[in-house]
């Protein structure tokens, strides 16, 4: 894990610079990065309402195509918000607290709109029979479920044990994008690309709380080791002293 680590923190770091002109242009703007973020709130609800409308409203078929494009365009701001934070120095305490906040509301407009539209009764018989069985909208909720168990696991493991739980775990916000995206990207030729992409989705975020919540007991055990090691020393002094 930690080989996969250095490497997803490598690419972060990357990631950041890459992104840093962007966030100096958008900072002229003079609109806070805690602003940006909640644009991309308005942004996953229209998502949410175009997957929704997908057969379920008139003759037009591509309500989803549009659900896609709103998709990437919210993903775009939610790295404005970032890059624009860091590159003006108004990184703040709340910002830090609202973005995760919003990227998991953002991630359930997206899995509702799915849940909501004519999807939800596409038949998935080309699909292995114990997933074609459970509805579509079964497994956007296991999707769901498992990426807000993994982002629990680090909010108390930082919170509690106050331990970095940064780019612990294989499945984190860019790696289910990248997945959603070319879920969405294959469903025009493969209309069982997308739920293939929610279904793995759920799975990787559930191995990723497994690997968190490891990871978090280890360091924790170890911390609680030495604390023990210090006050089993603080009393062999006392004694020698008395």
């Amino acid at each position: 894990m930690s080989q996969w680590r250095n490497f997803k923190l490598k690419t972060r770091a990357a990631y950041k610079k890459l992104t840093e002109p962007m966030g100096k242009f958008f900072g002229k703007l003079n609109i806070s990065p805690n602003t940006i973020t909640m644009i991309s709130g308005l942004f996953a609800i229209a998502t949410a309402t175009m997957y929704s409308l997908n057969g379920r409203v008139g003759a037009f078929e591509f309500w989803w195509l549009i659900g896609f494009a709103l998709s990437i365009i919210t993903g775009f701001i939610d790295v404005i918000d970032g890059s624009v934070a860091r590159a003006t120095g108004k990184t703040t305490m709340f910002g830090k607290v609202l973005d995760p906040v919003m990227d998991r509301f953002a991630e359930f407009c997206f899995l509702i709109g799915i849940s909501i539209g004519i999807y939800t009764f596409e038949p998935l018989e080309s699909l292995w029979p114990p997933i074609a069985t459970i509805p579509v909208a079964a497994w956007c909720l296991f999707s769901f479920a498992g990426m807000i168990f993994a982002s629990y696991a680090r909010a108390r493991g930082e919170s509690v044990a106050r331990i970095n739980v940064e780019s612990i775990g294989i499945m984190e916000r860019r790696e289910k994008l990248i997945i959603l995206f070319f879920g969405n990207l294959l469903y025009y030729w493969f209309n069982v690309a997308l739920i293939i992409a929610i279904i793995l989705v759920g799975i990787l975020s559930f191995i990723t709380t497994i690997q968190r919540i490891v990871y978090i007991r280890k360091l924790m055990m170890e911390i609680e080791s030495e604390d023990k090691s210090e006050e089993e020393t603080e009393d062999i002094t006392k004694e020698t002293i008395n």
